[in-house]
């Protein structure tokens, strides 16, 4: 567990060098996280679409010593002691949100309760399995990703579809909609929340 906490404390301090919102954020969370504290015990719990898709995901990643393969490489060394949470199980009558559900899941590592506690930030991971449509989703938590492995296609707000690869990142402003779309390739990314950490996701279709 101790080279995953490394793995994204060394992604936060490569993008606090970067410039723009995505250091400040990095920044952030380099100093309020107290990296040396004891981690909580995991209660490990797998998920079908990461016995299925997480090798597939980090065997496409960023190139030999980029930050992106040591979380990744890190990422394969825990990832049966993590808890993988199933996502919006509620929402089974919303076809799409059905299909999101048996395609998509989340662990948290840092965060109040979590692997590493803290109460200024919370981060994790997200496995998307390939060919996954993630809906248009807005919340109050300003947001950062970095893409771990894998590729897709992303669109923030109004703006066109982007492609994402391994070593890209995003910010989302507070209440910025955004969208995820996987395709061929399952993708591994790392999610940073730094403000409004209890928001709820809200989904906004059309």
């Amino acid at each position: 567990m101790n080279r995953l906490i490394v793995a994204m404390k060394e992604l936060f301090i490569a993008a606090a060098n970067c410039g723009g919102e995505l250091a400040r954020t990095a920044s952030f969370t380099v100093e309020n996280v107290d990296w040396t504290g004891a981690l909580n015990n995991a209660a490990p719990a797998t998920n079908p679409i990461v016995d299925v898709h997480l090798d597939e995901a980090c065997a496409n990643v960023g190139p030999q010593g980029s930050a992106s393969l040591a979380a990744a490489e890190a990422m394969l060394a825990a990832s049966d002691q993590l808890t993988w949470r199933p996502s919006y199980r509620d929402r089974d009558g919303e076809p799409d949100m059905a299909a999101l559900s048996r395609n998509f899941t989340a662990t948290s590592i840092i965060g109040a309760g979590e692997l590493l506690p803290s109460d200024k930030v919370k981060a994790g991971f997200t496995l998307q399995a390939p060919d996954t449509y993630y809906p248009g989703h807005v919340h109050d938590a300003e947001e950062s990703y970095w893409i771990i492995g894998g590729r897709g296609d992303w669109k923030v707000a109004t703006q066109p579809w982007f492609p994402v690869a391994p070593g890209d990142s995003i910010f989302h402003q507070s209440g910025v909609r955004h969208t995820m779309q996987t395709n061929e390739h399952a993708m591994l990314t790392v999610w940073l929340w730094t403000s409004h950490l209890d928001s709820e996701v809200v989904m906004v279709r059309g």
